[in-house]
């Protein structure tokens, strides 16, 4: 067991349902910078699946409130009215390379044209250990190497395009590369857990995305998480198994506090929708989404849309807050699978967001687990006028309200629970 200590400054009013305001903080992290690193994979290209309905694309990805998405180069059966459309809704662009390079960023530079600020980032060609391919004469990691130059080469030498960052490509062995200069801005990884186990931490050492981080630290580039998920397809056995839809959520809720408190500049999930109806449960490919092909909200979707309302819920206006400085708390009885992070809000509230990576999927029944939750004394060193206990699993709303107490003992389970503070003037 554990016991964290954190010193801050906060302030706050109370009214209807308390909040507290903060006048300043050490060691927090931006609710806003949090939520802005929340991505998503689309495949608006697959016309013969749910991405024909653009529409339920749009619908969806300003349900959920991310802005960001990941998908191959214009230029196949969606036209570029398609991306523009999307654009029209403040959705910005991360661009995979695909085909023949040049005709790629060629492609590229019609969509931005199309729509000025919707291209955010160029990434390398995907995964070339399992699609290679051949360029300038050559094969396998030479050709997605040497493809990588010419692509960063291109993009910060063409005028309409070279403030935008480029990612590498994923695929290549990392080993014997000792340098990412002149090639790639952010380093890029794809994770995605296997055996049915959390993210960020596991019993027998098994930490996905720290691991995936490892590889590429050598660079000393900012990072990128292009691949992360699970798909909702129930199984037993080894390696890349599926779980049920609870599970996914919430090993996508802990994906996305774990790459960000690693560091990682963002992480685009895999994927909004399932491409194509699979009735039969034959192809694990068909069970990624965030929405089911018809649409319907899978829990991953429904909690990530209480996650980032949670977080983008204004409180009281600045006029009502008043200082406390010195602020200290302290977590006490956090199992080594306990993570937190403190988060706090453009209204200036805080967020303390708990989470325990306790095993919740056995890979030998193929069931979910439901292991109990960890009791956790959160001690906030003075006496709070509120507290309010958020699960975005079960909805936006509080699930605990609690008043006039300085020490709240938290049931924090296998899927982050958040933990917002008000002091009383």
């Amino acid at each position: 067991m554990r016991k964290f200590v954190l010193v801050l400054c906060v302030f706050s009013s109370v009214a209807g349902i308390c909040l507290g305001s903060p006048a300043a903080a050490d060691q927090t992290m931006s609710a806003d910078r949090f939520v802005d690193s929340i991505a998503v994979n689309t495949h608006l290209n697959y016309t013969d699946g749910a991405y024909a309905k653009l529409k339920n694309v749009r619908d969806d990805l300003v349900w959920l409130g991310v802005r960001h998405v990941r998908d191959a180069t214009p230029g196949g059966s969606a036209p570029i009215s398609s991306y523009a459309y999307l654009a029209d809704s403040g959705i910005k662009f991360d661009f995979v390379v695909r085909d023949e390079v040049a005709h790629a960023l060629a492609q590229i530079k019609v969509a931005e044209a199309a729509s000025r600020g919707s291209v955010e980032a160029v990434e390398g060609f995907n995964e070339i250990n399992n699609w290679p391919i051949a360029y300038d004469g050559l094969k396998g990691d030479a050709a997605g190497l040497a493809a990588q130059q010419a692509i960063y080469a291109f993009v910060h030498g063409n005028a309409s395009l070279a403030t935008i960052p480029v990612y590498d490509l994923t695929g290549y062995e990392v080993l014997p590369v000792t340098t990412r200069a002149g090639s790639a801005d952010y380093a890029n990884q794809h994770v995605y857990p296997q055996n049915g186990e959390q993210p960020g931490y596991t019993a027998n050492g098994d930490a996905w995305i720290e691991r995936g981080i490892k590889g590429v630290e050598k660079f000393g580039l900012p990072v990128v998480i292009t691949e992360f998920g699970y798909f909702s397809l129930p199984q037993s056995g080894w390696y890349l198994i599926g779980v049920d839809e609870e599970s996914q959520a919430k090993g996508i809720l802990n994906g996305l506090f774990d790459s960000a408190i690693s560091g990682v500049s963002r992480m685009y999930l895999y994927e909004l929708l399932d491409e194509k109806a699979d009735p039969r449960g034959g192809n694990a490919g068909m069970h990624y989404g965030l929405f089911a092909f018809d649409n319907r909200a899978k829990p991953a979707a429904t909690a990530l849309h209480n996650l980032i309302s949670i977080l983008k819920a204004n409180g009281n206006s600045a006029s009502n807050r008043i200082e406390r400085d010195g602020w200290r708390y302290t977590l006490s009885d956090l199992p080594p699978s306990g993570r937190h992070v403190l988060l706090r809000k453009a209204d200036g509230t805080f967020e303390i967001a708990l989470w325990n990576e306790v095993a919740f999927w056995d890979r030998a029944s193929g069931k979910p687990m439901n292991s109990p939750p960890a009791t956790v004394l959160v001690d906030l060193g003075s006496k709070a006028a509120c507290i309010n206990l958020y699960d975005p699993m079960l909805g936006p709303a509080p699930i605990e309200i609690q008043r006039n107490v300085q020490q709240i003992r938290v049931d924090v389970p296998d899927h982050p629970v958040l933990l917002e503070v008000a002091f009383p003037n």
